[in-house]
């Protein structure tokens, strides 16, 4: 394209102060030249004699900021103040936190000659960290001059810019320079992308792409963009920092080695030493992460994140003044920062702290009301307390004012799903569901939600008055967004804010939705008992034992992997239990840390009693530290945390019954799956097994399954089985029992062995789903009722249960549950319609005659000659009855649902 000849047909339509506009059209086309430009800063060079501007920028980047700064001005003495040099000095001088001298030599720097945007932009920091906020705003006008001198010099040149210069003027552009917003892709387009296409690339441009990624909640952009870029500055700490901080949300194990490589480029880097600090405080580790906010302050005590993050850990002590006067140091050098506020808040919400969260999010506001991030965290804060409308307007306003940020997108996108739900208020409940899933099974939520709210918290002596809403989300990347902002961040089953519960439907995942329920309500009880000052193992350590305490086949069994580690020593100690969850890296140790804090809730109870750990909630509750609390109601720590351990290997020990649970090792080279099962099942390897091998014996039952030989097999398992070892999930041995009895057509073997799983594992579908089956065969109608109602608890959108549940409630007369199991038929659209709408129709005729002559005609309308419904419908009288009214309590948005339960 011909630059000059569309510069020619925009400049009659364009005025100076358009000049951004003009660029954002212009600038894709008239970049192609990839030409260096004069502002960038330079890699080091690797081979040549390092100059003394690239001596410098080496101390800069390795983190010795006093002697970078010292040598830039050494440099700038004996040649002259190069943008470079002068960049390099005052870069260093604001890391340390010598704001007045930096802000003084900016000052020198540019009084005379203001034409370096990367100087005046470093000047404006300069002026915001030393309180001249005036000034600041004058230094973006002075910008916004610079750059129509720019315009009107390239009206006459007609040269291209160069890459370095067109990243300065986009990062210019971020801050709405002349009060103009533009869009962030297209700033990445046209400003960012030439700087990372060019040769040589502009590091910077690498830098504040990725940084738009981080600041939009982008992570996918943020980490291609600093990946890039360390790609073409390999050991670059900044870029290193940027992808631990993009992976952060979600994969800690590469947040956790990003972090690490970019301390080894540079011990000193004070963005990196902040992510560390934000995980150790996540984690509860407030010492550790003393230390590092101490690394920070010593090479700057004015940072403000650093000041910051003391706050947090004061506020999360319960220590308001020492928070409000590390806040107050954090503002002293830009009192209207509203970062520092929505840095406080946004830590004490993602530790819980939700009501302390908003206020700080609220002066955020108040500082900057342009502030997007405090506007989307406040968002998510008051949907979380329940104050609905508020958090959707809050979103809504942040998506308008930000339509490139990815998480105020996902909440208004998220809203107008929401908005087609079904509400149904009642018992002090709001429930919120899919409206299709309401009238299925909405009723049964309702129900055991008034059931757990009888037990749980008169058990912990909680007077629960306040509403709670439940919401129940269909799509797992709905779930995700109501809960996280983003989608697909972890495998969640449910999440509990304190009076909001998110749940993810089992029409997504196949989980018991009831035992989820009772998990989830009991985090509302504890959490408001505490007011949210209560670790996360603690809460679900209570909310696990709680549902095996309910229904034996709820919670958590003892697995092989669970053995193993207690017994190889592998445990966190009680008074560092938090760290079990942060340092998680794989869903089995995600799964230990849920099971191990259940051991300490039950240890405390079996030893101590169940007043105690009413007592130690009370006390959280009160303000007081996690540790001091279990030391004034337990014991001390150090003789807790010896008695947990033997208190866990005797229960470790019971469980194994002799067992050892040592996986083989696999060979890389795939070198273990050579055995065939003929010469595993062999008299001569079977005799040289280690009978109390689990995992050998085991190998040895799946290899006579693979030879066929059931009756060997099946002796071998119910070997094992003699000794009272239940193992759950893969390596059950009890579902290889059913499987083996079903090959030798031994029914009531295989009901037996099935029997033992659902009473062990309430979200084993093919078990209750085939104990049901035989249930129908031997015409068992109370069995039948049983095992459809638990298929219904895992897979309520499925037609199979609900089928099996109408058929035994007919023959048990049971018309309450039959006409629900009917009704939610009916909702699956299911076949022979009008067969179910007569089924319902005669159980609702004694106590519904108006549902009943509704249902009946509807089945004569399916099929208008069907003279059972014809009989049926002569038998009900013809005076039209009024439907009975709907009580006071309830409410609903949409199509009501079926009668509850």
């Amino acid at each position: 394209m011909d630059c000059s000849r569309l510069r020619s047909l925009t400049r009659s339509n364009l005025r100076p102060r358009h000049f951004l506009l003009f660029l954002l059209v212009t600038s894709v086309f008239c970049a192609g030249q990839r030409t260096p430009g004069p502002v960038a800063i330079p890699a080091p060079a690797a081979t040549a004699p390092a100059s003394p501007t690239d001596q410098a920028l080496q101390k800069l980047r390795h983190g010795d900021y006093a002697e970078a700064a010292a040598a830039a001005r050494d440099a700038i003495n004996k040649t002259y103040p190069s943008e470079v040099l002068l960049r390099v000095e005052t870069e260093a001088l604001l890391t340390q936190g010598k704001y007045n001298e930096a802000y003084t030599t900016l000052k020198n720097a540019t009084v005379n000659d203001n034409s370096s945007i990367r100087l005046l932009l470093l000047l404006r920091q300069a002026c915001l960290d030393t309180g001249k906020a005036s000034e600041a705003q004058q230094v973006l006008t002075d910008i916004e001059g610079l750059l129509n001198r720019l315009y009107d010099r390239q009206q006459y040149t007609q040269t291209p810019l160069p890459p370095p210069l067109l990243n300065d003027i986009g990062e210019a552009a971020l801050l709405n320079i002349g009060g103009q917003k533009f869009d962030p892709k297209q700033l990445l387009q046209r400003f960012f992308t030439p700087g990372e296409q060019s040769t040589p690339p502009v590091r910077d441009a690498f830098l504040n792409a990725g940084q738009l990624g981080l600041d939009k909640h982008d992570y996918r952009l943020a980490s291609k963009s600093f990946g890039d870029g360390l790609k073409a500055f390999p050991g670059d700490a900044d870029m290193l920092a940027g992808l631990a901080a993009a992976f952060r949300p979600d994969d800690r194990e590469k947040f956790a080695d990003y972090a690490k490589q970019a301390l080894a480029a540079n011990p000193r880097h004070i963005p990196t030493l902040l992510l560390l600090a934000e995980n150790l405080i996540d984690a509860e580790s407030f010492d550790e992460a003393r230390d590092a906010l101490q690394k920070i302050l010593a090479i700057n005590p004015h940072e403000q994140s650093a000041l910051a993050l003391q706050a947090v850990i004061a506020y999360l002590h319960n220590q308001p003044d020492q928070g409000d006067a590390y806040r107050t140091q954090a503002l002293s050098t830009w009192a209207k920062n509203p970062r520092v506020d929505y840095l406080i808040g946004r830590k004490l919400s993602e530790n819980y702290r939700f009501e302390l969260g908003a206020k700080f999010q609220h002066q955020a506001l108040e500082n900057d009301s342009t502030f997007t991030p405090a506007r989307v965290q406040l968002a998510q804060d008051l949907l979380r307390l329940g104050k609905e409308d508020d958090g959707w307007t809050l979103a809504n306003q942040a998506h308008q004012d930000d339509g490139y940020d990815v998480e105020a997108f996902n909440l208004v996108t998220l809203h107008d799903e929401i908005s087609k739900y079904t509400t149904i208020a009642k018992n002090n409940f709001t429930l919120c569901m899919e409206p299709t899933e309401a009238r299925v099974y909405g009723p049964r939520v309702l129900a055991l939600l008034k059931q757990v709210r009888e037990v749980i918290p008169k058990k912990y002596g909680l007077d629960l008055s306040i509403p709670v809403l439940v919401e129940v989300f269909p799509n797992s990347a709905d779930f995700s967004v109501r809960t996280f902002g983003m989608p697909d961040i972890g495998e969640f089953l449910g999440v509990t804010f304190g009076p909001v519960v998110t749940i993810n439907s089992p029409s997504s995942h196949e989980s018991n939705w009831e035992d989820v329920v009772w998990h989830e309500f009991t985090h509302v009880v504890t959490l408001t008992l505490t007011h949210n000052q209560m670790p996360r193992w603690l809460s679900e350590g209570i909310s696990v034992y709680e549902e095996h305490q309910a229904r034996p086949e709820w919670g958590q069994w003892m697995s092989a992997d669970d053995c193993a580690r207690i017994l190889s020593g592998k445990m966190q100690p009680i008074s560092s239990m938090s760290a079990a969850f942060l340092q998680a890296k794989t869903m089995r140790d995600t799964q230990f840390a849920y099971f191990e804090s259940m051991l300490v809730v039950q240890y405390f109870n079996e030893k101590y009693g169940l007043d105690h750990v009413k007592a130690l909630l009370q006390a959280l509750g009160a303000g007081e530290q996690m540790n001091d609390a279990l030391e004034h109601n337990f014991a001390p720590l150090a003789q807790l945390d010896e008695d947990f351990v033997k208190y866990a290997q005797a229960q470790a020990q019971n469980f194994a019954k002799g067992w050892t649970f040592n996986r083989p090792d696999e060979p890389a080279d795939g070198s273990a799956t050579s055995l065939t099962g003929a010469t595993l099942a062999s008299p001569a390897l079977v005799a040289a097994v280690d009978p109390h091998d689990f995992y050998a014996r085991m190998k040895q039952v799946t290899a006579l399954m693979e030879q066929e030989e059931w009756t060997k097999a099946r002796d071998q398992i119910n070997d094992i089985n003699a000794t009272g070892l239940y193992l759950p999930g893969e390596e059950n041995l009890y579902l290889l029992l059913a499987d083996v009895s079903a090959k030798l057509k031994d029914t009531a073997a295989e009901k037996a062995a099935l029997t033992v799983v659902a009473e062990h594992e309430g979200d084993s579908l093919p078990a209750v789903s085939r104990l049901q089956e035989i249930a129908e065969q031997e015409k068992d109608w109370p069995a039948v009722s049983r095992w459809s109602q638990a298929a219904i608890a895992i897979h309520p959108m499925g037609p199979i249960g609900w089928r099996g549940l109408l058929d035994a409630s007919e023959q048990l007369r049971d018309n309450t549950h039959g006409i629900e199991a009917g009704l939610a038929l009916l909702e699956l659209q299911q076949q022979d319609l009008a067969s179910l709408h007569y089924r319902v129709a005669k159980m609702m005729q004694p106590t519904d005659i108006t549902g009943a002559r509704r249902q009946v005609l509807q089945a004569l309308e399916e099929a208008p000659r069907f003279r059972d419904a014809y009989t049926l419908l002569a038998t009900l009288p013809t005076a039209e009855t009024p439907a009975p009214e709907t009580p006071a309590t309830d409410t609903a948005t949409t199509t009501p649902v079926a009668p509850q339960q």
